[in-house]
């Protein structure tokens, strides 16, 4: 392993080494720096990555080691330093007796010690450490899981069994694409809080077969087996909440946005059950709706209605009326802030 670092020395450390004409104060020939980085990596016992809240995770050392010698090529150094709201991952090296090698990674460029460094490798070097670190979330072992349905407002503990067969489920689970998805949760919104005994997880189930996890700036997803999903509606059934106006929307087959006093609203209709894509906008926005805060009655100043929403819900039509902080649905007024151009992003119809 130790030998496997030495014939492939990290190219990033190397150059920031060498560029920096020392390692760990040890100036001399570039013979003399190349034995002593030699030395510095052959110590590395632990790779862990850091996300920009605190939270660390393992990578395999010995993925890492094999993968190691195809980072970073076409490497230049930048004199734009990384800025602090560029990095989104901390790789840390931890040496026997030595301390820790840390390169600070960002999606454009990575920085060790003083020297930055751009061009196509640091995007490459970032897709891996995000790959690798996404591998790093799965849980090992499930130590307790809560499970909640936020569309619902109902929480359960699952017991031992059930927490073996999340662990099973999420140990078969696919890392995607460092690429953002396009995807807002579907009813009744399954979260997932896990305690693996060294740290808590957050899951949030998007669809069936796909889940997300925060990991600081970033979110990665997964694709994993239905069979969770299918559980999840055996542990908190979906159901309709009592004495809640909006509930009856997330069942809605189609959703319409009509300009009704702004000429800047486009008019957009869209499905909500032909993709699940579709299906998630569509349920975000009767949350956004949700969010809104009842009136006793009308507001002196309401604002200008600026557009309606038209749910098509079974055989019927529901209309919501979108005001500049207010809407009105079945004759109840609520107030609301920024939730009009809310509503529009989630939908596209912004001209």
């Amino acid at each position: 392993m130790k030998r496997t670092l030495r014939a492939y020395v990290f190219p990033v450390l190397m150059a920031g080494l060498l560029m920096a004409g020392c390692s760990e104060g040890v100036k001399g020939t570039e013979s003399d720096m190349k034995k002593q980085l030699d030395a510095d990596l052959g110590a590395v016992e632990k790779v862990t990555v850091l996300s920009t809240d605190g939270q660390e995770v393992p990578l395999a050392l010995d993925e890492f080691l094999k993968e190691l010698p195809e980072q970073g090529k076409d490497l230049q150094v930048s004199p734009q330093p990384l800025k602090r709201d560029e990095i989104r991952y901390t790789l840390v090296l931890y040496r026997h007796k030595l301390a820790p090698l840390v390169v600070e990674v960002g999606k454009q460029a990575s920085q060790y010690g003083e020297n930055t460094y751009r061009g196509p490798g640091a995007d490459r070097f970032y897709q891996w450490i995000h790959r690798e670190a996404g591998k790093g979330l799965l849980p090992a072992a499930v130590q307790t899981a809560v499970v909640s349905a936020e569309d619902l407002g109902q929480t359960v503990t699952l017991g031992k069994t059930q927490a073996e067969f999340l662990q099973g489920v999420l140990a078969a689970a696919t890392p995607l694409s460092d690429k953002e998805i396009d995807q807002y949760p579907l009813y009744p919104h399954y979260r997932l809080r896990i305690d693996t005994g060294g740290r808590s997880l957050h899951i949030t189930m998007l669809t069936p077969t796909l889940v997300s996890i925060p990991f600081g700036r970033e979110t990665h997803y997964y694709s994993i087996q239905g069979s969770l999903f299918s559980q999840l509606t055996q542990w908190l059934p979906p159901r309709r909440t009592a004495g809640d106006a909006f509930d009856r929307l997330f069942q809605a087959s189609k959703i319409r946005v009509e300009p009704s006093g702004d000429a800047r609203v486009a008019s957009v209709e869209q499905s909500a059950t032909e993709t699940t894509v579709e299906q998630g906008k569509a349920h975000q926005c009767v949350r956004l709706l949700k969010g809104g805060v009842a009136l006793a009655g009308q507001p002196k100043s309401p604002g200008r209605e600026r557009y309606r929403l038209i749910f098509s819900v079974e055989e019927s039509e529901v209309t919501v009326h979108v005001y500049d902080r207010h809407i009105r649905f079945n004759d109840t007024w609520y107030a609301h802030e920024r939730l009009d151009d809310e509503l529009l992003t989630v939908l596209r119809a912004k001209k």
